[in-house]
């Protein structure tokens, strides 16, 4: 006992845990070299670069975004209209499933009962139709 309470023994045990758990191949693919979240992080733009390239989340939404990258003529706002697209084909695939069956005896007779006895049913079969064809040509 170092101190003569036994503390001592304690507090070394803890320290050598903390030291185990930080050079532990878990805590280092978490906390990565170049990583906000360690303390030796030095703020230049190859360690930047290094951080986005091995962290997915920083690739997806980086902090920082140069000014052309932005531009209305560069992205032609794609993400927020697949957004819109995907919206829109959840609500007409919503509105579609309570009245067609899409079995092969009934599947013909639904579209036409669609057509003719649900109020919109037409315009909506044709929203949902054109949404996934808006969806699909604007994927890469």
């Amino acid at each position: 006992m170092a101190d003569g309470n036994g503390k001592g023994g304690v507090r070394e045990a803890v320290k050598g845990l903390g030291e185990h758990v930080q050079n532990s191949q878990v805590w280092t693919s978490i906390f990565r070299p170049g990583s906000p979240m360690r303390a030796d992080n030095s703020d230049s733009p190859r360690n930047r670069s290094y951080v986005i390239m091995n962290n997915v989340l920083y690739h997806l939404h980086p902090v920082k975004v140069k000014r052309h990258g932005v531009k209305l003529s560069y992205t032609l706002c794609l993400g927020g209209l697949s957004f819109f697209l995907f919206i829109l084909l959840t609500i007409t695939g919503i509105f579609l499933m309570f009245y067609y069956r899409p079995t092969s005896p009934q599947a013909y007779f639904d579209l036409q009962a669609l057509g003719a006895d649900v109020a919109f049913g037409q315009l909506v079969r044709n929203m949902h139709r054109g949404r996934t064809h808006g969806s699909c040509a604007g994927r890469p």
